[in-house]
């Protein structure tokens, strides 16, 4: 019996006129509250997930979780209260209608979180690809800059061999020349030994000037490619740290997995919250609403005739109140009139005493 009435309080039924119908029509208020409740439970479970996912403290989740449920509690019973049965299907669904906006709006609400929870393994691993894939291509571009100056360090020691090859070349020709082992094939520091010496000593000069160039360059490189790979450590910790696996991350992973099922779950939802609507919707006008009509059409025409009785009471009273002035109006004209005469009265004395002296 304490649940029923429990149930009855849920549906936003009034007591007082639901004692006069039959059992059945009870009976069906108790379902629309049981819808409501079922509902509000939802509220709280969804919601859970999804302020634990902000913050860490339980007694902090479990109030807003609570709190979140009252308010869907109060809203559906507050739609289901307020619907009105007055036997024209097209005026009831007109009526319905913002009411039924609401409640897919409260649906859609609801289902979110539940859909997180179940999917939260796919959610988590689609999460990890788009991180995975952002450090890809972090780590690709740092690749392309790195190849970049490996290029650079092979084409310069490339350059670097062949000037030492070709200063290596330099001094076999002058050193077979004046040895007598090629070239003219005389002994000694001839004419030819001698161009062949100064040829490959300029050359010696510029290779070394060249060397230290290019080392210079290479050194340079090997900088910049150590700033690279540190700039890529860098960005790859920054990525991972700043990568975000919160509410709205998940709730765009959610949308962005090729099922069926979060859709599912939210028609499910979806259903449960609208039932109730469509419950008292589609049900034929019950013993019930016509009594809640004539106890609405009393309250109406009580109201109209305390109003009228009122307003009848005002005219009343403003009636009396200007009959009052026209007396209080008669009264001083009398007196005014009174004060002329006797003013004039005595004028006449004064002027008859003044005329015998």
């Amino acid at each position: 019996m304490r649940i029923s009435t429990f149930l009855l309080l849920c549906s936003g039924v009034s007591r007082k006129v639901l004692d006069k119908c039959p059992e059945y029509e009870k009976t069906k208020h108790i379902s629309i509250g049981a819808s409501v409740l079922f509902t509000a439970l939802l509220a709280v479970i969804s919601s859970y997930f999804a302020f634990s996912l902000i913050f860490t403290s339980i007694f902090v989740i479990l109030f807003l979780s609570v709190f979140w449920g009252l308010i869907i509690f109060n809203l559906d019973r507050f739609i289901i209260a307020t619907l009105r049965k007055r036997g024209d299907f097209l005026q009831e669904l007109l009526q319905v209608s913002p009411r039924l906006f609401l409640s897919i709006a409260i649906a859609i609400v609801i289902s979110k979180p539940l859909e997180l929870q179940i999917f939260k393994s796919e959610i988590d691993q689609s999460l990890q690809e788009q991180m995975m894939l952002r450090l890809e291509i972090s780590e690709k571009k740092h690749l392309d800059k790195l190849a970049i100056i490996d290029s650079g360090k092979k084409q310069f020691s490339e350059e670097l061999r062949g000037y030492f090859d070709l200063k290596e070349q330099y001094y076999q020709d002058y050193k077979c020349e004046c040895d007598g082992t090629c070239g003219t094939g005389k002994f000694g520091s001839g004419v030819e030994c001698q161009r062949k010496r100064k040829k490959y000593e300029d050359f010696l000069v510029e290779y070394q000037g060249k060397e230290r160039m290019i080392y210079d360059f290479l050194a340079d490189l090997e900088l910049e490619k150590e700033a690279v790979t540190l700039d890529a450590k860098e960005e790859r910790d920054i990525l991972r740290a700043n990568f975000s696996f919160g509410l709205l991350a998940r709730l765009q992973a959610l949308h962005s997995l090729k099922s069926f099922a979060p859709w599912a779950i939210t028609l499910v939802i979806l259903f449960v919250e609208v039932a109730p609507v469509f419950t008292k919707l589609f049900t034929p006008k019950g013993p019930y609403d016509e009594l809640l009509a004539i106890d609405e059409n009393n309250f109406r025409f009580d109201y109209i005739k305390n109003l009228y009785q009122n307003e009848k009471e005002l005219m009343n009273g403003y009636a009396n109140r200007a009959q009052e002035l026209k007396l209080i109006k008669r009264e001083h004209a009398s007196e005014k009139e009174k004060m002329v005469k006797e003013l004039y009265k005595d004028l006449s004395q004064e002027l008859n005493k003044h005329l015998n002296n």
